[in-house]
């Protein structure tokens, strides 16, 4: 026997019936989390007290598009231009109570800030060392490498599904052989550079930490399918694309954007210690 029930239409979590909540679903919007959601119950939305209907009003979605690109890539980043120009203009105050000009303020800070790149050599010329440094610190040798990055990242794209087993065959042996050129590299820096010298430099940490990744999957992969089937090997695939890494340290623009990036977080503690002072106050 079929009851008819009353039912009743309740809000959605995020919805424009008032101001306050209003700017709150345009602020989540921003964000970029969850924002598919409420365009669909925007475009789902009817007349006043009535039900919602798939797709009623496609035109919807064109505000949350335009919305979602201007505010979050254009809004964000004046705000963010505005909190830098004012501190630049802060401490170009505090700098013209100097006596001194500009150029010669650079060079002062410059001078102070700066820090010696320390390289290591062996003292002796006429040894073995000595030449196996010779040749790892070579230009031609570190052109050499960054090829055999961009040629190993090259062999990581040409992976897909269903491929045939030679196809997966031939990739295999490549791997390895990249391997292989790595992990001589290693080995070369470690003999021109010496054990604990090699271990100095965070590059070099970096280098070892994805050539032992890389061998470590090469022999879990050629293990018993009882050892692979109970570690998961795709995180040891990323010791292969980690390469890719290094690659950043040779391109002065992207150097300059990770310093940049990893500055950000020491001042970070700084402007919402700031910001929270000036909002209590």
């Amino acid at each position: 026997m079929m009851e008819v029930k009353c039912r009743q239409w309740k809000r959605h979590e995020f919805h424009y019936d008032n101001i306050i909540w209003a700017l709150l679903t345009l602020f989540t919007v921003s964000t970029g989390e969850g924002w598919p959601q409420v365009l669909q119950h925007s475009v789902d939305v009817t007349e006043e007290d009535r039900g919602p209907s798939r797709s009623n009003r496609m035109e919807m979605s064109i505000f949350y598009v335009v919305y979602f690109v201007v505010f979050p890539f254009f809004f964000v980043n004046i705000f963010v231009a505005l909190i830098i120009i004012t501190f630049q203009e802060q401490g170009d105050k505090m700098m013209e109570e100097c006596s001194l000009e500009k150029n010669e303020r650079a060079c002062i800070d410059f001078a102070i800030s700066a820090k010696p790149l320390t390289r290591y050599m062996p003292q002796n010329r006429h040894t073995f060392q000595y030449r196996v440094w010779h040749f790892v610190v070579s230009p031609s040798f570190e052109y050499t490498i960054m090829a055999m990055i961009a040629l190993n990242t090259v062999v990581l794209m040409m992976k897909y599904y269903s491929a045939p087993y030679t196809y997966e065959l031939a990739l295999k042996y490549l791997n390895i052989a990249f391997t292989m050129v790595f992990s001589l590299e290693c080995v070369l820096k470690i003999i021109a550079f010496g054990f604990l010298n090699y271990f100095r430099d965070t590059w070099n940490i970096f280098d070892f930490i994805t050539v032992i990744g890389s061998i470590t999957e090469i022999i879990l992969t050629d293990s018993k399918p009882t050892v692979t089937s109970s570690f998961n090997m795709s995180f040891l695939k990323l010791f292969r694309a980690a390469r890719l890494i290094k690659l950043l340290r040779q391109g002065y623009t992207i150097r300059i954007l990770l310093w940049t990036f990893v500055q950000s977080f020491k001042v970070k503690a700084e402007l919402l210690s700031s910001f929270q002072g000036q909002w209590i106050a």
